[in-house]
């Protein structure tokens, strides 16, 4: 395992999510299969490439996903990290919308269709645990295998953002990327990344829930003339407003999240162990030297994401 083999990985999702769009696309009469049906092959999509790669590869899936029993201690701690973390994810969500459209609250509607125990079984569970199997666990673990900590870190948690093919979830995801790392860093076991981001989405879909049946089938256009009715100033102004509201809140939540994982760390016993992952001279324990992150199929299918999102949002406009 090394980091062109992961680079492979994530190429392979993201070919295989074009060219199913793409298919889906010049299709005659259009294909509709059902908002469920959507979020499960998305979900496949990820997964399925990322369980064939530790087959042809020869690697266990417990090589690179780790996993521990639960504590209810460590649990609840997570779960207080997590609201936490959430004004500093909707401030980023509300800085990318001074740009791009939120794109949950464009596909609002069709979720709604769905039974809401299956909403929140498929959105709430089963598509954090693919994608932290698969980002946080293989993908993360791929790259961490070089030594390079904050690389590992940063370069999976931008793929995972770079995988939603938007920019407006691309923001928040590297954000939630990047703290997943730090709790399985922290905890030693991807359960918490996967409870972590469980625990987002789950609020989420139930804050949808609970929302006004008229206001949740509204498009985009229609949001924001709420939004500038109910702000009494342009779009773009009430935006900025939001945005600098959860910055300030943010900073405070943000530092409390701090204080809860310097606990978990302390009550693990970890402490030093993340310390020397962010020092220069940090080495993991399985370092292959001279591995490069980088690769041509890497940088390919990077630039094949961005083209996508910069021409959906021209065809958009």
């Amino acid at each position: 395992m090394n980091s062109k083999k992961v680079n492979w990985l994530f190429t392979s999702i993201i070919i295989l999510n074009v060219l199913v769009i793409i298919l889906a696309a010049l299709y005659p009469e259009g294909i509709s299969i059902g908002m469920l049906p959507a979020l499960l092959v998305s979900q496949a999509m990820i997964f399925v490439p990322a369980a064939l790669f530790l087959v042809f590869t020869k690697t266990k899936p417990s090589d690179l996903i780790q996993m521990a029993k639960p504590k209810w201690s460590l649990s609840l701690l997570v779960v207080l990290i997590t609201f936490m973390i959430m004004p500093l994810i909707t401030a980023v969500n509300a800085l990318s919308m001074l740009f791009v459209e939120n794109e949950v609250t464009n596909m609002q509607a069709l979720f709604l269709e769905v039974p809401w125990w299956l909403l929140i079984l498929v959105v709430g569970f089963v598509g954090p645990f693919s994608e932290e199997a698969v980002f946080r666990g293989v993908i993360y673990h791929g790259y961490r295998r070089s030594g390079r900590f904050v690389a590992a870190m940063l370069m999976s948690s931008v793929l995972f953002g770079l995988m939603h093919l938007n920019f407006n979830q691309m923001s928040y995801a590297i954000v939630v990327g990047i703290v997943g790392v730090l709790l399985i860093e922290g905890t030693g076991s991807i359960f918490y990344s996967i409870l972590f981001h469980a625990t987002i989405n789950t609020s989420n879909v139930l804050m949808m829930l609970s929302q006004d049946p008229a206001t949740s089938s509204m498009d985009a256009a229609q949001t924001q003339e709420m939004v500038e009715s109910l702000m009494k100033m342009p779009y773009r102004e009430a935006m900025c407003v939001v945005c600098a509201v959860y910055i300030l809140i943010a900073c405070v939540t943000t530092s409390i999240a701090g204080c809860l994982y310097y606990l978990i760390l302390k009550k693990e016993g970890r402490t030093e162990h993340v310390r020397l992952l962010f020092a220069k001279e940090g080495k993991s324990a399985v370092r292959e030297q001279n591995q490069k992150i980088w690769s041509w199929p890497l940088v390919i299918s990077m630039v094949l994401c961005l083209i996508y999102m910069i021409a959906e949002i021209a065809l958009i406009k």
